[in-house]
């Protein structure tokens, strides 16, 4: 419906902007674009801080196409020829391996036990009220710290951990002492030590759920079971992706915790890419070397989380 004199009015208004004195509009022109200094002070050392990475990882990437090693005055640019030599060593396949088992084998397990714990969480029984508080004692204790109390915690003459199995009747394990149980060890370490990140991440996920959809499926005769996994697992399923994303990252970058316990043995059962990549450069003190297998495993983890990140947005758009 046409309402009289509207068409006046816009027409009055529009003619009264356009009237606008040329001063006027010089002035907004300039506060328009003036540059808002309070918001690049602001970035600045968020950048800074993000140029100076940049830097040392393009300059590691130089080091790993030179001859670059302590006590040689002159470095030479030799191409590829640092990872034409690791390639063809055993030792650089083994690391390679070890990498992709404990960060594999953590971040599933992690996740497994993480939904365990967030759907106990997400009940009233009197543990998860006794295990909330204390959930997150093993995230803030420093790596190296947990390191050095398993290491003693699995010592296979005095260690606690045998002493409770031989509680249950079961014979001593050899833990980080044997290369067939080592890389276990480790993985219980790292899973007692970041299973309450899953945990949390996934209990929030929990707590984002309408409880009308559950009670609309119990109403319908579902069990506890179906529901959890016709409707709970698919709606929680992002939140699991995205720390494990996380959680992928880290344990394939994974150091301290190793270095702390194992220092890549016995022999080489856990010498993954990093601590194999600080041996060959401050050990052995071939710099060049050394950076060329931190330049793998930035690659490992690259892929890695590329694949996790698709695979991510292609369960969140299911589930949307």
């Amino acid at each position: 419906m046409d309402i009289p004199g509207s068409h006046g009015i816009v027409t009055l208004q529009s003619s009264t902007s356009q009237l606008a004195s040329p001063k006027d509009q010089a002035v907004r022109s300039a506060q328009d674009s003036r540059l808002d200094w309070w918001s690049i002070a602001a970035i600045t050392p968020a950048v800074i801080v993000l140029l100076g990475f940049l830097f040392l990882f393009f300059y590691g990437v130089f080091q790993s196409v030179t001859d670059l090693k302590l006590g040689r005055p002159l470095v030479h640019f030799i191409g590829l020829n640092n990872y034409a030599a690791l390639i063809k060593t055993g030792d650089f396949w083994n690391s390679v391996r070890a990498t992709l088992v404990y960060a594999g084998s953590a971040v599933l397990a992690e996740a497994v036990f993480g939904l365990a714990l967030a759907k106990l969480f997400a009940t009233d029984v009197f543990l998860a009220r006794v295990m909330r508080p204390v959930i997150l004692l093993p995230l803030v204790l420093p790596p190296m710290s947990v390191a050095l109390m398993w290491t003693t915690m699995m010592d296979p003459q005095n260690g606690i951990m045998n002493y409770l199995l031989s509680l249950a009747g079961i014979s001593r394990f050899a833990w980080i002492s044997d290369p067939n149980t080592a890389m276990f060890s480790l993985v219980l370490i790292d899973v007692w030590t970041y299973t309450p990140f899953f945990a949390l991440i996934i209990f929030a996920g929990l707590q984002g759920i309408n409880e009308e959809i559950k009670e609309a499926a119990r109403v319908n005769g579902a069990k506890a079971w179906a529901t959890f996994l016709h409707i709970e697992f698919p709606l929680i399923a992002p939140y699991i992706l995205i720390a494990a994303v996380f959680r992928l990252i880290e344990s394939l970058n994974q150091f301290d915790i190793i270095f702390g316990t194992t220092q890549g043995g016995p022999g080489n059962s856990t010498s993954v890419l990093s601590v194999r990549a600080y041996i060959t450069a401050f050990q052995n003190l071939a710099f060049g070397r050394g950076a060329a297998l931190m330049v793998v495993n930035w690659m490992i983890v690259l892929i890695g989380t590329f694949a996790l990140v698709k695979l991510w947005r292609f369960v969140r758009q299911r589930v949307s």
